[in-house]
């Protein structure tokens, strides 16, 4: 895949789409299958450390490091990664998250995990190229983890290969029908290629198992202001500030309204 610009895929799509998108352990494996074949003692310690790495990430990295060269193998090697994946240092988390990958002597979920987290510093990088290459090779390890095959739609769509991304989606829909991410991206996928109709399917299929998802909401909001029904756009964006103030999807809903309302009175 040729690396792209970031599309308008991430700045029109769920804003929560890249503030959650790193995962703090083996992606996307659970701590449980990623501390297998550890002692009680280093299990705890691997946690205590990502703990801190995600808290307070320049002690957590200096405390990876030092672990690291007392013989704390993978784990802490994973640890150090995570640390500079807070420091926002994407790019250095990125590469030592694929040499971990390349060494690993640990089970292929747990490689396939190592790569796809790889992938998604690369992305926050704003490498879409390495991204994908990781998403991939994560792939041809593990095909039937539907996080994996929605990670790799991710850089898709911000590549701006939107049939790409859904094919991926659809993929991560077979294996888990009822994945709600993988429902509200594609919903933003149908929308950037205008299949309105389909994007609201996806929305409205979100929004009966989960009415108060603040994402599909904000979705919802796109799509009736698209269609032109101002009123109901508004409501599903106050809804979406009332209920989560303060965060990325809420700071964008208040500025799809600012937008909407200059636009309306231009008009």
């Amino acid at each position: 895949m040729a690396r792209r610009a970031t599309s308008n895929f991430v700045k029109h799509a769920c804003p929560l789409l890249l503030a959650g998108m790193i995962a703090i352990g083996y992606a996307p494996n659970s701590f449980a299958q990623s501390t297998k074949g550890m002692t009680t003692e280093e299990a705890q310690q691997y946690k205590d450390c990502l703990k801190l790495a995600q808290l307070r990430p320049e002690d957590g990295f200096e405390s990876a490091i030092e672990w690291r060269d007392m013989g704390g193998g993978e784990p802490a090697r994973h640890c150090v990664a995570v640390s500079l994946i807070s420091l926002g240092k994407y790019k250095e988390a990125a590469t030592r998250l694929d040499a971990l990958a390349k060494d690993s002597t640990a089970e292929p979920h747990v490689v396939a995990g190592m790569l796809s987290q790889a992938g998604q510093a690369w992305m926050m990088a704003s490498n879409l190229e390495f991204a994908w290459r990781d998403q991939t090779r994560a792939l041809e390890i593990v095909k039937n983890d539907p996080q994996l095959w929605i990670d790799r739609a991710m850089v898709l769509g911000m590549a701006g290969q939107y049939w790409e991304s859904i094919d991926d989606l659809n993929k991560a829909l077979d294996l888990e029908p009822d994945q709600i991410d993988a429902l509200i991206y594609r919903a933003t996928a149908w929308r950037m290629l205008k299949s309105y109709d389909l994007a609201m399917t996806d929305i409205d299929n979100v929004l009966s198992k989960d009415p108060d998802n603040m994402q599909a909401l904000f979705e919802r909001g796109n799509l009736h202001r698209i269609a032109g029904d101002n009123d109901k756009a508004r409501r599903d964006w106050m809804t979406v500030i009332e209920n989560s103030n303060g965060t990325p999807v809420a700071d964008a809903a208040k500025a799809n309204i600012e937008k909407m309302d200059v636009r309306t009175e231009s008009e």
